[in-house]
């Protein structure tokens, strides 16, 4: 069994009618199956304030990232992203790397806070062979009826979703604490200050003098813990921010330029293909088309 369609962001409920049919109750966003084996156009760097990701690797390896801790991944692991957590993957360049992933709005689960799947002092990263089987036949079966959208689809979605969650919770019983906690560190602070302000004019003299730090030091720590430096740092925040709001919005394109640190949205229309693979009309449509 597999999705009815590659490389679709398929929406089941918005905001608003979530808010209409379910006031109060979680909702099933969206679902998304990636194949990025074609190209280099996995998702940067981003975060989703108000919805929560459950994603399963189908196929491939690589790093990914959640709130600015970076885990080793390869195929049948499940990822846990709670609203508002920053993430980014890094795929193993050259291999078919495949993704399928729900969203979920209005998250909440018993004794957590809100938009959580678990407590960020655990482990987002679980491999359990049998659940990732039971969770991807009911993503496949939730991408089915959102491509079909045949009358009842999003409640036949819903209940799929709810599913979802009860094998979810099953599976964070046996969760494990983060191995470290960067909370306090220099780089955790400014990566988070970054985060904050990407959209602003953020510049290394800017957080020398914000963080006391020197130069030297800044680029070298961000290069150690991240692999960029900061100012590639920088621009994989933005057009993550950027892709994000492609897929999920319908603001024009000089808008999201604008909104996500580009002063000029040729140079950013430039800058995104180089990145992504894409223009970002062109990625609008890939992602979003059916």
């Amino acid at each position: 069994m597999g999705p009815a369609e590659f490389n679709q962001q398929r929406t089941i409920y918005t905001a608003r009618e979530a808010a209409e049919a379910l006031p109060g109750q979680p909702y099933a966003a969206y679902v998304c199956y990636s194949d990025w084996t074609g190209g280099d156009h996995s998702t940067l760097m981003h975060r989703h304030e108000d919805i929560a990701e459950i994603l399963l690797l189908l196929k491939g390896h690589g790093l990914y990232t959640v709130d600015l801790r970076r885990y080793e991944v390869t195929a049948g692991d499940v990822i846990l992203c709670n609203s508002g957590a920053l993430h980014d993957e890094f795929p193993q360049a050259g291999e078919p790397y495949r993704t399928l992933c729900l969203g979920i709005g209005n998250l909440a689960l018993p004794d957590l806070p809100a938009g959580s799947f678990l407590e960020s002092r655990f482990s987002p990263m679980f491999h359990r062979p049998e659940q990732f089987g039971d969770l991807m036949q009911l993503f496949c079966q939730i991408d089915r009826y959102a491509a079909e959208r045949e009358d009842g689809y999003q409640l036949l979605c819903q209940y799929l979703m709810r599913a979802a969650l009860e094998l979810v919770k099953r599976m964070t019983r046996e969760r494990k604490n983060v191995p470290d906690t960067p909370e306090d560190s220099i780089f955790w602070r400014i990566a988070k200050y970054i985060d904050r302000h990407y959209a602003e004019d953020v510049t290394i003299e800017r957080l020398v003098k914000e963080f006391y730090i020197s130069p030297y030091h800044l680029s070298h720590m961000f290069k150690q813990k991240t692999g960029y430096s900061v100012k590639q740092y920088l621009l994989r925040r933005r057009l993550g921010e950027a892709q994000i709001r492609l897929a999920m919005t319908q603001d024009s394109v000089q808008t999201i330029a604008e909104e996500s640190g580009f002063e000029d949205a040729s140079y950013f229309s430039r800058i995104f293909a180089k990145h992504v693979g894409l223009t970002p009309t062109e990625y609008r449509k890939y992602r979003t088309s059916s």
